[in-house]
């Protein structure tokens, strides 16, 4: 069976004609310029659409996808994630993630457990790591070398180094 990854969330539609606003998954979206085809996921079944036309709009992608003809039919995919194949994921460069395999990791400072990375938001110059603590509230780490020690991807952990203040 084949694995994808989420590389976009539909966030909403764009015109008449069946264009849809795409939040991307991706430090950079111009990857976006080389898609064919993208896959979502409809309860169990991933159907694959055609990229007719990426054009690149602030934060977002503004994607028309060829079997998607109206706004009615854009209208239902809101919410739903743009994934392709694991195998047609580009290479990163060494210590570089994709999002999909950070989120779920065990956060911890020292032997000090703080919670899962949930989210990673993507609002300027570094990302930022929305951790959930086991008390169900939210810790915003900055994606920084000094704050972020260890990513351990075989064994689901990241060790940061909490900067004093950020949790006051």
């Amino acid at each position: 069976m084949t694995d994808y990854i989420q590389i976009g969330k539909i966030i909403n539609t764009h015109g008449h004609k069946g264009g849809l606003k795409i939040y991307p998954l991706t430090d950079d979206a111009k990857r976006f310029y080389e898609l064919k085809r993208v896959y979502i996921r409809h309860n169990d079944d991933y159907i694959a659409y055609t990229v007719s036309k990426v054009q690149l709009h602030k934060n977002v992608v503004l994607l028309t996808l060829m079997e998607i003809t109206d706004m009615n039919a854009a209208e239902r995919l809101k919410g739903l994630y743009l994934e392709i194949p694991k195998e047609e994921a580009r290479p990163l460069p060494a210590d570089s993630y994709y999002i999909f395999e950070l989120i779920g990791l065990d956060v911890y400072e020292g032997e000090q457990y703080l919670g899962k990375l949930c989210e990673v938001l993507k609002p300027g110059s570094n990302d930022v790591y929305v951790v959930k603590t086991p008390e169900n509230k939210e810790i915003y780490l900055p994606a920084l070398k000094s704050v972020v020690t260890l990513i351990d991807l075989e064994h689901g952990r990241m060790e940061v180094k909490i900067p004093p203040g950020l949790l006051d």
